[in-house]
């Protein structure tokens, strides 16, 4: 009897098995990018709504008070609040406003209120300041009724306070 060989090509089994390894890589890398920004996503929205509420309280909270000190002007002011005997003041409010559209103004309010997010503060019914009616306080250009339409995200705080000796909705709107 004759011997037979058998002559095995391993080069098509190498190309087949690298082939494979490629694969799986790229397979693993995108499962991987895919799973990291799938946990990552909702989280960074969650974060950024928590911040948002948490300064919108601290806002709030500064705002509906007398301030530090309790005479406060743009020049020494810790802690800027509008009320003085539980009530809005209007020189106060005044100060405030003023101070939010003077050049530069706005952005030292929120060093004030240590935030970086805007903010829109308002009341039910519009405020007067120097016998003129205004819509409310912030961001300037900024109105009660386009603030949602310059956020991705907004928060909106509601507290009840006195304004002209009657009880008055306030509200202020956060966003970043």
């Amino acid at each position: 009897m004759g011997k037979l060989y058998l002559i095995h090509n391993n080069k098509n089994g190498q190309a087949w098995g690298m082939d494979l390894m490629v694969a799986v890589t790229i397979f693993t890398f995108a499962l991987l990018s895919f799973y990291l920004y799938s946990l990552n996503t909702p989280a960074g929205i969650e974060e950024t709504i928590e911040s948002l509420s948490y300064d919108g309280r601290g806002i709030t909270n500064n705002l509906l008070s007398e301030g530090s000190p309790e005479n406060w002007d743009e020049n020494n002011v810790l802690e800027i609040g509008i009320l003085r005997d539980g009530k809005i003041n209007d020189t106060k409010l005044e100060n405030f406003y003023n101070w939010v559209n003077s050049p530069g103004g706005y952005d030292e309010t929120k060093r004030v209120f240590n935030t970086n997010f805007d903010y829109y503060f308002f009341l039910d019914e519009n405020m007067t300041i120097n016998s003129v009616e205004i819509d409310g306080v912030g961001k300037p250009g900024v109105t009660r009724d386009n603030a949602m339409n310059n956020a991705a995200n907004l928060i909106k705080i509601s507290r009840v306070t006195v304004y002209q000796n009657k009880p008055m909705g306030a509200k202020l709107y956060i966003w970043g």
